[in-house]
């Protein structure tokens, strides 16, 4: 199973940190949800060549940590 995981305050699958260790984004060494995200976009904005697949690949890993981030930090 690809079960989500805490890596300091960053909650994220292995699946996500593998494809993103592909792209050269270590999670391991942001400190933030956010650091990630602004890594990801730093890449998709820099990247001229990525196929369509890339892009919604990165793309849906971006979205599901955002999800994670905000009902995470949404206190009801």
């Amino acid at each position: 199973m690809d079960e989500l995981k805490e890596i300091g305050k960053i909650l994220i699958k292995e699946s996500e940190i593998n494809t993103l260790a592909k792209y050269g984004i270590e999670v391991s060494h942001c400190t933030s949800t956010d650091e990630v995200l602004f890594l990801i976009d730093q890449f998709l904005n820099d990247s001229f060549d990525l196929l369509d697949e890339e892009y919604e690949e990165l793309d849906f890993i971006a979205s599901n940590l955002m999800e994670r981030k905000y009902y995470g930090e949404t206190h009801k």
